[in-house]
């Protein structure tokens, strides 16, 4: 069937090699028939690679031809879908994106009601329904009606705006770098800057279909930011996924950063300015966010890896904010998931608020050096890894709620998983030192 991923985070595949158009209908069909109505509405986006059209037509005629009113908002962010959702009060949604895989890959990512991803139980049921090859198509005067809308991101920013007080940015007179690697925040980003009242300096910002260079947010894929960043004397650099729910940054002497940082700072402005609350956070997020909880009087939770996993435990314990140490902020009141915009707006008037530099800011937060690799193994024996683990690392508190995770005296630890994204297995380790942590690393690689 050629490569496939099938979990929480979307149907994903490489197009010509298991993710075909025979599959997207059918993988469409069984989305359809978990829909909780005789005559369902829901929103149908994409992001900017060259296949997303492709993918959308097929999306769009399975569901019209199921009976379902699609709405089609085109290429829009992943948290503007999500909010979108939400605010339209529809069935659900797939947003036809494969986030930050490379140009081959492309993804349905599901969507149900209130913009919450499919969670496992869904997926579960989705993939039990598919196997069976259901399809519900319609006589010609059953079938869904389609609209086309054009004001999803100006809505989502405008609930951004609403959520913030934007003079204290107005008056800050900065200026910002992105590179929106030709991906969907060159959509959306500008207008959000352009609202908030600073100068907005920018890199890969075309729509070709094609993503500049690798579109994951890596120290080695964020140079170019950085050197845009000192030649233009930005205040601050800000760098997105193709679908623009992860944010990364550079500082404004062009330091790159782990994009661990971005929680943090939100987190930082939200318990500093926001309101009151604990937050929840997935196993593998830097230990930083322990230690901003800590000096404010909150406490972070910790849910297995996955963004429904992290917006479940939030809703459910009706927390004040969370996200995941990839660049992901998740304020539940703004929008249901990981949202790069609304990062960027906290960031900014943090600054702005402070009078502090980004990088005085940074300086500020305890700090740990985090290493994140991958190995190419499908998946992982979880009973063989939990046993070596735990007699490799004796004197650490292992939990295996999600892959395995080791959690050592100093609030270091090391943390073994499948990806749900590509198939790899990743491994991360976080402590004081970049040596200590690269031991952790070699020491899980050594047992597998």
């Amino acid at each position: 069937m050629g490569i496939l991923k099938l979990s929480i985070s979307g149907i994903r595949g490489i197009i010509g090699n298991g993710l075909d158009i025979p599959e997207i209908v059918y993988y469409t069909s069984a989305f359809r028939s978990l829909l909780d109505s005789q005559k369902p509405t829901v929103l149908l986006a994409r992001d900017t690679r060259l296949t997303g059209e492709m993918v959308s037509q097929a999306v769009s005629a399975t569901l019209l031809a199921s009976g379902v009113d699609v709405i089609d908002a085109g290429i829009i962010p992943t948290p503007t879908a999500l909010y979108m959702i939400d605010k339209l009060n529809l069935h659900g949604g797939i947003m036809v994106s494969a986030s930050h895989n490379p140009i081959e890959w492309n993804a349905l990512k599901l969507i149900g009601k209130n913009g919450r991803f499919f969670n496992q139980e869904s997926i579960n049921k989705l993939v039990e329904n598919y196997d069976k090859k259901i399809t519900d198509f319609k006589p010609a005067l059953q079938t869904g009606k389609y609209t086309k809308i054009d004001n999803a991101i100006d809505e989502h920013i405008k609930r951004i705006i609403r959520f913030i007080d934007t003079s204290d940015i107005e008056k800050s007179n900065l200026t910002v770098a992105c590179d929106y690697v030709n991906g969907t925040g060159l959509f959306a980003t500008p207008k959000l800057l352009k609202e908030l009242g600073v100068t907005e300096v920018s890199i890969n910002n075309t729509h070709t279909g094609k993503f500049a260079h690798v579109p994951e947010p890596t120290i080695k894929t964020m140079t170019h930011l950085s050197k845009l960043v000192k030649e233009t004397n930005a205040d601050i650099g800000f760098t997105q996924d193709p679908d623009s729910d992860r944010l990364a940054l550079v500082l404004n002497d062009g330091t790159i950063v782990s994009e661990e940082y971005t929680l943090a700072l939100c987190a930082k402005y939200l318990w500093q300015y926001g309101g009151k609350g604990d937050a929840a956070v997935n196993l593998s997020t830097s230990a930083m966010i322990d230690d901003i909880a800590h000096s404010h009087g909150f406490k972070v939770h910790r849910t297995a890896i996955g963004e429904i996993n992290v917006s479940d435990y939030l809703r459910e314990n009706r927390l004040y904010f969370g996200g995941e140490g990839n660049g992901g902020i998740i304020v539940p009141s703004v929008t249901p998931g990981r949202d790069s915009l609304l990062g960027i707006a906290l960031i900014l008037d943090l600054m702005a608020k402070t009078k502090k530099s980004i990088k005085e800011l940074v300086e500020e937060i305890p700090q740990y050096k985090i290493i994140k690799d991958k190995i190419e193994v499908e998946k992982i024996v979880q009973e063989e890894v939990l046993k070596n683990m735990k007699s490799t690392f004796e004197n650490a508190s292992i939990t295996d709620i999600d892959g395995v995770k080791a959690v050592f005296e100093d609030n270091s630890w090391v943390h073994i998983r499948a990806s749900n994204t590509e198939p790899v297995v990743r491994i991360i380790a976080e402590a004081k030192t970049t040596k200590i942590a690269k031991d952790y690393i070699e020491k899980v690689k050594n047992i597998l």
